[in-house]
């Protein structure tokens, strides 16, 4: 009996072999499901599972395999970066005359260049394809991986990079732009036996660690005979500097690089570019791996505009790399240029003016609302950000207490008696100040009663009846504390926001809103510390000296504007003219009066208007803390020039008095020039 089963067991066995080798020899689909099949393989992608339809007799006519055929595909399509495939019409036809189906099928490709729209053809016949089987096969030719081709021809794609926009200052000198530098990089095969040894050498002369040269040679696609990157050298590196030295391995290549001419001095105004991540990439498909994109400042903020557009060329060539025909070609769009109002040599003048002390400088044309020069310090240099730091560059940078990466021109500091400014204006206007009134007051400290407890208001000079150009000249927190208390939270606040605390002066730099207040002045103590600039007031540099154009302009605030095709000042009037001079001319004497704060700033040149200020930062009263300070100062006679410096950490070294003596020659270089001209 078991040998009976046996029996049957190797019969079906059998059997089933010779059912499985008639299945093998049976039509593998109708020609209609192979060409769906085929078209939709085609329009995935997937080129592996198209070339299962094609007749290998036919790929070896053309000296290919399926394996290769497919990377050549891959290679084509990635290179033209088709994102998509998409099938507008297909059709199949069968031919009576040679017994075969002509598949025909419209597709748009998206590429980097454009959509692409073109018409295929596939024709199918039946019958033993070598190791295919037996069915319905794509009689494959050159054609088919674009119309027009034919063998020996191959796909030659080539990208055309548009020149980047320059950030040009407002005399047309470029303050960002694209140079020719040297990049340094080793040839593995000349550095000889000792390769240790050579790259230490390498290593010492152009003092960089040996783990960049490491790394760089170790990378998958390196060989002997290859150029390997290593450092993009300093613009001014001549190549035959180093002749004569024994540097085995090093060779040189030309690079285009983006330059920032004013290195430090516009770090944090103009910003940088960086090779794209790919995190950039998953934001930003239209770049690529390579490509440079804006990372801060104005080259962020204005990358559409700079970076202009990509072009290129997707061609068809025969074996001799001979064009036969072009089946995309787009032109390059350079990138827009930058035009903008601040004056760089002005902005180089003021950074060296603030060497040695944190702070800032900014300036701009009163009348106009022209940003001339925005300026923080320290700072650090653009171009190291584009070319790449070594450690020890980025560790200095990163490890300096005085903070080179932050932008101080667009930060918040309590404003001190700058603040002053204001409040006096917004007395004038409610009719609480008034030019014939005084205030007797006793003493250098004040407090209103003893609600307060042991706070109380000082002041540092002793002038026992003072009027508000006087308080203004000597910088008096008593008297304008008391004015304050006069008016009340409600009405100082209300007029004191209209300075413009509600603005967000639409400049394309990052402004920290301003504050008066962290939620309302809710008492007495906290109303007379913010009429002089203290308690919970910030303002950033930019926002204090627009605040102080109505001033200079019969009351109208002008908003600021950075590019040179916004000049058309736009004005918001905040105070009467009547105000506005009453303020200037108490501004003038603090420059004019032998006692006045900003007295060390008078010229025979020009009439100035100005006010200092100190700012105390400590937690509470009686504890001994850091001071910023600051001062504003402007021309009169025929406007065209505000400065705002902060300088931090002036205590003990002149306060106020050391801000002023700093911005004095600056001063005196514009005014010199604006008489010039």
């Amino acid at each position: 009996m078991k040998k009976g089963l046996l029996f049957l067991l190797i019969i079906l066995v059998g059997l089933g072999g010779v059912l499985m080798w008639q299945f093998l020899q049976v039509d593998q689909g109708s020609p209609e499901q192979v060409f769906n099949d085929y078209v939709k393989q085609f329009s995935e992608q997937n080129f592996d599972g198209m070339l299962d339809h094609a007749s290998i007799e036919e790929l070896e006519n053309y000296n290919y395999t399926k394996e290769n055929l497919t990377d050549k595909y891959d290679a084509i399509f990635t290179g033209m970066e088709a994102s998509s495939i998409s099938v507008l019409s297909k059709e199949l036809q069968y031919d009576e005359a040679s017994k075969e189906y002509e598949g025909r099928f419209n597709v748009k490709i998206k590429t980097f260049l454009g959509d692409i729209e073109t018409a295929y053809k596939a024709n199918f016949s039946k019958g033993d394809r070598g190791n295919n089987g037996k069915g319905w096969k794509v009689k494959w030719d050159p054609s088919m991986i674009f119309p027009g081709m034919e063998k020996g021809d191959k796909i030659n794609v080539r990208t055309f990079s548009p020149k980047r926009g320059e950030i040009l200052d407002r005399h047309g000198n470029p303050m960002a732009m694209d140079t020719e530098v040297y990049e340094m990089g080793i040839i593995p095969g000349k550095l000889g036996s000792a390769k240790e040894e050579s790259i230490k050498k390498l290593s010492d002369y152009f003092d960089l660690p040996q783990e960049t040269f490491i790394q760089a040679l170790n990378q998958k696609w390196v060989s002997d005979d290859v150029f390997v990157p290593i450092a993009t050298m300093p613009k001014g590196f001549q190549v035959d500097s180093i002749a004569g030295e024994d540097l085995p391995g090093i060779s040189f290549q030309s690079k285009k690089v983006r330059y920032y001419p004013d290195k430090e001095s516009s770090a944090h105004l103009i910003g940088y570019v960086k090779e794209v991540t790919l995190e950039d990439l998953e934001k930003a498909p239209e770049y690529t791996i390579g490509d440079y994109i804006g990372k801060s400042g104005l080259e962020e903020v204005y990358e559409k505009q700079l970076r202009g557009k990509k072009g290129g060329i997707i061609q068809i060539q025969d074996e001799s790399g001979k064009q036969k025909s072009i089946i995309k070609k787009v032109d390059a769009v350079d990138g827009e240029n930058i035009n903008l109002t601040i004056d760089s040599t002005l902005q180089n003048e003021m950074y060296q003016a603030m060497k040695q002390d944190a702070g800032a400088v900014t300036a701009m044309n009163p009348v106009t609302g022209e940003m001339l020069a925005l300026v923080s310090y320290p700072s650090f240099d653009p171009n190291l950000m584009v070319s790449g730091m070594t450690v020890e560059q980025w560790k200095a940078y990163s490890e300096d207490p005085k903070l080179p990466f932050l932008s101080r021109f667009s930060s918040l500091y309590a404003p001190g008696s700058t603040f002053k400014a204001i409040t006096a204006a917004i007395g004038l206007t409610v009719g609480t100040t008034f030019p014939e009134k005084r205030r007797e007051i006793s003493g250098l400290r004040w407090k209103k009663d003893n609600s307060w407890g042991g706070y109380y208001v000082t002041r540092v000079k002793d002038v026992p009846s003072v009027n508000m150009g006087e308080a203004l000249a000597y910088s008096d927190n008593i008297y304008f504390a008391q004015e304050a208390l006069e008016m009340g939270a409600d009405v100082f606040e209300e007029h004191a926001l209209t300075f413009g605390f509600k603005e967000g002066f639409s400049l394309p730099i990052y402004l920290k809103k301003s504050q008066l207040s962290n939620n309302g002045i809710r008492n007495e103590i906290l109303l007379a510390d913010s009429a002089y600039g203290q308690g919970e007031v910030l303002m950033s540099p930019v926002h204090l000296g627009i605040a102080f154009t109505p001033f200079i302009n019969g009351g109208d605030m002008v908003m600021p504007v950075l590019l040179d095709d916004e000049k058309a000042p736009v004005r918001k009037t905040i105070i009467t003219n009547d105000v506005a001079n009453r303020v200037k001319e108490a501004l003038i004497q603090v420059v004019q009066l032998q006692g006045g704060t900003a007295h060390n700033l008078k010229t025979n040149m020009e009439i100035l208007g100005a006010k200092t200020g100190t700012a105390e930062l400590k937690s509470k009263k009686g504890e001994d803390g850091l001071e910023n300070g600051f001062a504003v100062v402007f021309d009169t006679k025929s406007p065209s020039i505000l400065i705002t410096a902060l300088v931090e950490d002036v205590k003990n070294r002149g306060e106020s008095h050391y801000v002023t003596a700093k911005i004095k020659p600056i001063l005196h270089h514009y005014l010199t020039r604006k008489e010039s001209n």
